[in-house]
């Protein structure tokens, strides 16, 4: 199995929280009201993808 299908959903979770820490810095540039919202939600799923990639690790390694 190639790394890119192995790693292909915890990578896609990562960008997708970069792309909302992105989008939520813009907003608190800005002072939207639900910047810090978009903040914690993008956090929340990059630190999703890192788990997701680390359990992928372990789990080969048995």
């Amino acid at each position: 199995m190639s790394v890119i299908k192995q790693f292909k959903i915890p990578l896609l979770l990562f960008l997708a929280g970069m792309l909302l820490n992105i989008f939520g810095a813009w907003a608190k540039i800005i002072h939207l009201s639900f910047a810090d919202l978009a903040l914690t939600a993008g956090m929340l799923v990059q630190g999703a993808g890192v788990a997701a990639a680390i359990y992928l690790l372990v789990k080969d390694k048995r």
